[in-house]
């Protein structure tokens, strides 16, 4: 009798993990792959997938974010299959074994540090004592900044770092409320065109083929639907060579997209000193463990992060 209860009990836990994995499988079949967005240009990869290729719409759903702690939570909590998000937050993310995988870079350099105009600040000595704001501490803007003051013989006590959203900067270096700020564009030529910012340095300058977002995506994705993902990605690498070549009708598409005015992405876009690159978009674990010493070096990180990728996309 024990053993006819016993193997009732097996065959139930059988039919109930069958049946589990059944109802997932067939709840990623049924619906779209949610990808995680903000309105920055090294997410430009995405609005443009979305309005070329007509495949696309059909199996992605674009989701819009503000900030990057939201975002953060939705990839924890599984309710977002991938994300254009920050180099050291993926890395953090991995780091927590959050089960997710880095296949893409959104784009190179599109980054600069803006002061205000109306501070006169001038050089790098200007900084001291300045409220700069930065996207997040888990950003490489962040770690770009810390290199180029400690580099400078300027300590992090001497400046006063406060973290903004990107869509905020531009109106608090106008009201007064900060005195600087790094971050991707196109808030910074937000500013700049504005006239109420000035660019001290372009990425370029201080980190050569600079890396900001990266996308990453969820492991169990990558199972249940290998192929469909294999695809998107490819999808989103080849928009990159034709950003380069149409960059006028790229910044057009992204402005509909992220709902920004069209003069902003064209020069962004367009003006050859931002120099945004679409090109060289393959993850190397070289540049990522740079990324990920940084992040040691400057208290992000008690460890260097493992990096984990996925290019069987290719």
């Amino acid at each position: 009798m024990e053993a006819i209860v016993v193997a009732a009990l097996l065959l139930w836990l059988i039919t109930i993990s069958c049946l589990h994995f059944f109802i997932i499988s067939k709840g990623y079949q049924g619906r779209k792959v949610r990808i995680g967005f903000v309105p920055i240009t090294c997410h430009l990869l995405l609005p443009v997938a979305m309005d070329r290729d007509a495949w696309f719409p059909g199996q992605v759903e674009a989701i819009k974010y503000s900030s990057w702690p939201d975002m953060i939570e939705s990839i924890k909590g599984g309710e977002l299959d991938a994300a254009f998000i920050l180099a050291p937050i993926a890395l953090s993310l991995m780091d927590q074994d959050v089960p997710v995988r880095i296949a893409l870079l959104g784009h190179r350099n599109g980054t600069a540090l803006v002061v205000s105009e109306k501070e006169g600040i001038v050089g790098v000595n200007g900084l001291k004592g300045k409220t700069i704001a930065i996207p997040i501490r888990f950003s490489t803007q962040n770690l770009a900044l810390q290199q180029y003051l400690a580099g400078n013989s300027i300590s992090m006590s001497q400046i006063n770092l406060v973290e903004l959203p990107p869509p905020d900067m531009p109106s608090a270096l106008a009201s007064g409320a900060i005195d600087a700020y790094i971050v991707g564009e196109p808030y910074a030529a937000q500013a700049e065109m504005a006239g109420t910012g000035v660019i001290m340095h372009r990425i370029q300058d201080l980190w050569p083929d600079f890396i900001s977002s990266l996308l990453i995506v969820r492991e169990d994705i990558l199972k249940e639907k290998k192929k469909t993902m294999d695809q998107i990605i490819r999808t989103l690498y080849h928009q990159g060579r034709w950003i380069e070549a149409h960059r006028a009708e790229a910044a057009r598409m992204g402005a509909r997209f992220f709902g920004l005015p069209d003069a902003l992405l064209l020069h962004v876009l367009t003006d050859k000193k931002v120099r945004v690159s679409y090109v060289d978009l393959l993850p190397r674990a070289s540049e990522l463990r740079k990324i990920g010493e940084l992040m040691v070096k400057y208290g992000l990180q008690a460890r260097v992060p493992r990096c984990k990728l996925y290019l069987k996309w290719q």
